[in-house]
């Protein structure tokens, strides 16, 4: 058995979990694969779910900033100005009409 390193010293505070058997199970599986202690896999799998959770949390601001956008400018407008389908096949068709003669 290849012997862990020592997990790095960090600041912060000291507190007690009660940590799910599954999640507990994942920090020692990543503990032995990184060669560290379960407690600093724990703190990484923690960093990374709040990683994960600050990202999805910036998604949706972004999201929300774009919708606004499109509000504020009316949306995509009368959806009966567009050319239909036919029209616009037609158009293309006749491009391709106009090239060859």
């Amino acid at each position: 058995m290849a012997q862990r390193r020592r997990a790095p010293h960090r600041a912060g505070r000291r507190t007690t979990l009660t940590v799910p058997p599954e999640i507990h199970t994942e920090a020692e599986r990543l503990a032995a694969e990184l060669g560290t202690t379960t407690n600093d896999a724990l703190i990484r799998l923690a960093g990374e779910g709040a990683a994960a959770r600050e990202r999805r949390a910036r998604i949706a601001e972004i999201a929300a900033e774009r919708a606004a956008a499109i509000d504020e400018v009316g949306g995509i407008g009368d959806a009966a100005a567009f050319p239909s389908p036919d029209d616009l096949r037609d158009a293309m068709l006749a491009g391709r009409r106009d090239e060859s003669a």
